[in-house]
């Protein structure tokens, strides 16, 4: 169903110079087998049902009598020769015959009487005579030479005689373009653009009315995420005048999803409408959609369009837009019909009667997958499939809520995504305002706006080097030493007299950093200069005016945007508003945070051993996500207020102490860090106190561990302002450590990034935190039911050039252990089986890398 990418640069007779497979009516063809003869008959006849014959020929005078008798049977016949005879008989039923020629002279008698037969026969010779004679119900026929041009056009009976009187069927060959680094490496297996080519092939036609005369060949072909290789791909089809290109994947924000920057330079003309008809046909499902990036133009004569890489959204996008490719290639070719108002009018279409037949789609996948390979293969081969959803992913149901009756939740599983999303669109009610910190305080925080100069830098001329300031006109000879400027000193009274009677040359001596004193315009190096006597330098070089000078503001000039709001303040930037003189700068305010452990069963971290009783347990929550919240602002930039992070202590299961802890809390803080109580049992009180006093926007979340998680908000009145209300955000976390700290970087890091201002610049993508495809050292189990996020230790393996993973162990979410030395957690599929040793998957970092 696909091929891999290889040396697109070879020019002779080669596999990739057929760029990809070439489909036309179901048909795959492959040339395969070799043999060098010079006098040869060859006489083979074959009584077999699913046979494939390769015959190469290489010689001068070959007779080759074919006889076959075959159903579904595949004939490539390969001839290099100066003069060849070949007579093809053949009797089938839905076959493929593939003719390869290049020659000069060559004569090929094929007698064709055929219902619904397509023949593309591809000659590169100079003297061809090509008759047609089959006997055969619905053959496809295709000849292919490997020339320069690669794919050309092959004449039918019906059109030669056009050819005859002057006609030229015409055809249109669509290229399916797969942009896929797993794929090429054979990690994974494409299913992308395999849906694309049958969707052409099944619904293409269908479409295109008038033009449905038009013969349409896809050629599919996989390259990896390389600006390079996809480019090549794009100029090589283009050069060939293919009519469309679609390419899938590498649509989306990860650093390796380079499709669009390698398409819109080779773009003549952008065609918004088709980008803006995908987007919204996308955001009307599912509001990931925005993270898509589809380009859609036009080069020469091609319409290219890059589609996501989910198989479902390909099938959306192509709902909206297929219906009005074929309109918009006449257009693109200068078709007198297409420019004409009628014909606009008829390509108008109902949008709920053009839509994908996914049935015919299926169909025909489902009988590929048949003939290449058996149940058991595909299964296998699915667990590693490839679905390179670059752009987003469609799969937006709420799963039922788990148990049954009255033991059932109420809450829906929301997608981790979602849930993401529901948190930072309540961070925006957050009165988030700006505070004045003194820039030696400022490590790691967010600009609140932007920081101009105001000053020059350097506000004085000063020297580069180490040498003699001198007049630049006075050109060489002898220079008279009037003294010496040095670095923080003013260079006064070192001016040339002004009246110089006897037109003696000056010069000052100076030093790297010094003021150029006034009258000089230029410096020569020390290295440059020799001193002949008592205050007499000897000068033998010429300047010219300004060397070696910096001039006033020739670094910064006054009043210029030096940092800009949102940007990250590290020691160099501290350095550079020391420069400018700037002492204090504005940045959002961090928000304040309260942390409360609940449960019956907890200790003081602090209690003996001797003092703990029996069934009780020491919180290990509190003063775990009190050091996470440093720890998260050490390694990724301050987004909370250190010294108000208040640690409440154990609260126990009584709605009241809880009602009364939560309440007090939200007066006082911003954020609010529960942990225990919101999962099933009859003491768990967080969640349903919640549903009470604030509101609950998500009660569990679809994920591996940290089911239970439930986020609310609780709005209050301000103590400082009665009229002014106060929204503080509630992350009530599982009890169990790990997922206490799993969910805590998975949920609560990003609403701290956007209220810290890190979300300021490039629309919010850096509110989570930095992830990283790495290469796994273990065989990992699958959960079937949840996505899981495993915990791990990665690094960087110079012999593999790339990051490697080694897991922590048992995931019990009860286990603590399996978080030591942990730094990134592997996001692992919601499926069946296991992901073998070798897998690339993509891990978040929660720590730095060794």
């Amino acid at each position: 169903m696909f091929s891999f990418w290889g040396n697109i640069n070879t020019k002779e007779s080669s596999s990739n110079q057929l760029e990809g497979e070439k489909h036309s009516d179901n048909s795959y063809n492959n040339n395969k087998g070799d043999s060098v003869n010079n006098s040869e008959n060859n006489n083979n006849k074959k009584g077999n049902n699913n046979n494939l014959n390769y015959n190469n020929n290489n010689n001068n005078n070959n007779n080759n009598n074919n006889n076959n008798n075959n159903n579904n049977n595949n004939n490539n016949n390969n001839n290099n020769n100066n003069n060849n005879n070949n007579n093809n008989n053949n009797n089938n039923n839905n076959n493929n015959n593939n003719n390869n020629n290049n020659n000069n002279n060559n004569n090929n008698n094929n007698n064709n009487n055929n219902n619904n037969n397509n023949n593309n026969n591809n000659n590169n010779n100079n003297n061809n005579k090509n008759n047609n004679n089959n006997n055969n119900n619905n053959n496809n026929i295709m000849s292919t030479l490997t020339t320069e041009r690669n794919i050309t056009n092959s004449p039918t009976a019906a059109q030669l005689n056009e050819k005859e009187s002057g006609k030229k069927e015409e055809e249109w060959i669509v290229g399916v373009l797969t942009t896929s680094d797993r794929v090429t490496q054979g990690i994974s297996i494409d299913q992308s653009g395999p849906e694309i080519v049958a969707i052409i092939k099944n619904q293409l036609k269908q479409m295109m009315g008038e033009m449905s005369s038009i013969n349409v060949i896809t050629v599919y072909k996989v390259v990896p995420d390389e600006i390079e290789h996809i480019q090549q791909m794009i100029t090589q089809w283009t050069h060939l005048k293919y009519k469309l290109i679609l390419t899938t994947g590498g649509t989306g924000f990860t650093p390796r999803d380079v499709t669009p920057e390698a398409i819109k330079p080779l773009l003549n003309r952008r065609t918004k409408g088709i980008e803006i008809a995908m987007l919204k046909t996308s955001l009307d499902i599912t509001p990931h959609a925005m993270l898509s990036r589809p380009i859609a133009g036009i080069r020469d004569q091609t319409l290219i369009i890059t589609l996501p890489g989910s198989v479902k959204a390909i099938r959306e996008n192509l709902g909206v837009i297929l219906p009005a490719i074929p309109h918009a290639i006449g257009l693109i070719n200068s078709q007198p019909k297409s420019s004409l108002p009628e014909s606009h009018r008829s390509k108008d279409y109902n949008k709920n009667s053009q839509k994908i037949d996914s049935s015919l789609i299926d169909q025909n996948q489902n009988q590929n997958q048949n003939q290449n390979q058996n149940q058991n293969q595909s299964q296998n081969q699915n667990q590693n499939s490839h679905n390179h959803n670059h752009s987003h992913n469609h799969n937006q149901s709420h799963h039922s809520c788990g148990g049954s009756g009255k033991r059932g939740s109420s809450y829906n599983m929301t997608p981790v995504d979602e849930a993401i999303k529901i948190i930072l669109q309540q961070c925006e009610n957050i009165n988030n305002q700006l505070e004045k910190v003194e820039i030696t305080k400022s490590l790691g925080r967010v600009l609140g706006e932007d920081i101009s100069s105001i000053e020059p830098f350097p506000n004085f001329r000063a020297s580069i080097k180490d040498g003699y300031a001198i007049r630049s006109k006075d050109g060489i000879g002898h220079y008279r030493l009037l003294g010496d400027s040095v670095a923080g000193n003013s260079g006064e009274n070192l001016m040339p007299p002004s009246n110089n009677l006897n037109e003696e040359k000056y010069c000052v001596r100076i030093t790297t950093g010094a003021m150029i004193p006034d009258g000089y315009d230029s410096v020569v190096m020390i290295e440059e200069t020799e001193m002949i006597g008592d205050n007499l330098v000897s000068i033998e070089v010429t300047c010219k005016p300004g060397q070696d000078i910096r001039e006033i503001g020739s670094d910064i000039p006054s009043g210029t945007i030096v940092l800009n709001k949102g940007d990250k303040v590290g020691c160099a930037e501290i350095g550079l508003l020391a420069t400018l003189g700037i002492q204090w700068v504005h940045c959002p305010k961090l928000p304040s945070i309260s942390i409360i452990s609940t449960g019956d069963e907890l200790a003081d971290y602090q209690t003996s051993t001797d003092s703990m009783k029996s069934g009780i347990i020491r919180d290990s929550n509190s003063p775990t996500l009190a050091t996470i919240l440093q720890e998260i602002s050490n390694h990724f930039g301050e987004c909370l207020s250190r010294d108000k992070i208040n640690i409440v202590g154990i609260i126990p299961d009584k709605l009241e102490n809880l009602k009364d802890t939560l309440i007090n809390c939200s007066k006082k803080s911003d954020i609010i860090i529960t942990s225990g109580g919101v999962s099933m049992g009859h003491l768990d009180l967080v969640k349903p106190l919640l549903e009470k006093i604030g509101t609950v926007h998500f009660g569990r979340v679809n994920m591996k561990p940290g089911k239970p998680l439930t986020f609310s908000t609780i709005t209050t009145i301000e103590e400082d302002n009665q009229e002014k209300k106060k929204t503080t955000l509630v992350f009530s976390l599982p009890g169990n450590p790990v997922s206490t700290v799993v969910t805590f970087y998975l949920f609560v890091v990003p609403a701290l990034r956007k209220l810290g201002g890190f979300g300021i610049k490039n629309n919010g993508s850096q509110l989570n935190l930095p992830c990283v495809e790495v290469k796994l050292l273990d065989r990992i189990q699958l959960d079937h039911e949840r996505p899981e996020y495993h915990r791990c230790t990665i690094e960087w393996d110079f012999q593999e050039h790339c990051f490697v993973s080694k897991s922590t162990g048992s995931q019990a979410s009860c286990r603590l252990l399996s978080l030591k030395q942990a730094n990134a957690l592997l996001v692992l599929p919601q499926k069946h089986g296991h992901l073998e040793k070798g897998t690339m998957v993509k891990a978040i970092l929660i720590g730095p890398i060794n």
